[in-house]
């Protein structure tokens, strides 16, 4: 079974020597379990790659994209590909394609890793595609020449995005803010150095950290040491800012006011303080 890909249909496993007799007894001792008529699967195979082929279908897209860990988006329906033609599953919790593979597939019931990439960067809406891409740079799981390969066969509407893709945001929140800001026309740095203490998601016009994602993302022992790092930044005479990701999905018309308010006075404060540099230095006396 693991050779075949941990899912293999009664045809394939006949082929390979396997009668129907030899079959019920691994289902009877745990080894193997049926996940739908004629398709059986290791008991190890991955919860999601057994349910996309409980209804037929390879696993694909965001689903593949999030058990690797990267960005994916906001929903977790279940993204399989289907044959042609083939009905599409009522579960609410799914999301079917139906097409020809772009790329290779690694199974006939599991995408490859440029199929899940091409497959999600059409599937998705365009700042949560830039996300996943950046994000999959950013981890390894595409490398500069296969995201070149992906472009190529991208949607028009992401050209722009993907000519100034960037490979340092931490994850796909920070990328969705870190562009947000830079269309509402700031100046925004990711992953700002803070001596002494590592590095901040967004530096904005040099004067306010933003650190995205916060307790929910990122654990309790994470909530701590950004919160240790907050007070250090403001130490520094550098103000900092925490969002939520609800404050970026949810509320972000509310959460980019105060941001601009934040930025404003920080860059005014800054203005006054070299002013006032300027007048000590300049002064005959």
């Amino acid at each position: 079974m693991c050779t075949l890909g941990h899912i293999a249909t009664t045809k394939q496993l006949a082929r390979e020597g396997i009668s129907a007799f030899r079959i019920a007894r691994a289902i009877e001792a745990g080894r193997i379990r049926r996940l739908r008529r004629g398709v059986y699967g290791c008991t190890h195979v991955s919860r999601l790659m057994a349910r996309a082929a409980s209804v037929g279908g390879a696993l694909t897209c965001v689903s593949i994209l999030r058990e690797a860990g990267v960005w994916a988006g906001n929903s977790r329906t279940l993204h399989i590909q289907l044959p042609p033609g083939t009905a599409k599953p009522s579960a609410p919790d799914i999301t079917a394609h139906w097409e020809s593979p772009r790329f290779p597939m690694k199974s006939k019931w599991r995408a490859g890793r440029l199929q899940s990439i091409w497959r999600a960067i059409h599937c998705l809406d365009d700042e949560n595609a830039i996300a996943t891409l950046e994000s999959a740079l950013h981890l390894g799981f595409l490398s500069s020449s296969e995201a070149e390969r992906i472009a190529v066969h991208a949607p028009r509407r992401l050209r722009p995005g993907i000519d100034n893709l960037e490979t340092n945001s931490g994850s796909g929140n920070e990328t969705i803010v870190h562009r947000r800001l830079q269309a509402a026309g700031y100046s925004t740095t990711a992953q700002a150095h803070v001596p002494g203490m590592g590095h901040e998601d967004l530096l904005i016009e040099q004067c306010v950290g933003l650190d995205v994602d916060g307790r929910e993302w990122h654990g309790e022992d994470r909530y701590e040491i950004d919160h240790a790092r907050d007070l250090h930044v403001e130490g520094l005479g550098r103000h900092v800012l925490r969002i939520s990701t609800s404050q970026i999905h949810v509320t972000w018309p509310s959460t980019l006011a105060v941001i601009e308010r934040v930025v404003n006075d920080a860059i005014r404060e800054r203005d006054r303080r070299r002013g006032r540099i300027v007048v000590r230095f300049d002064d005959p006396l």
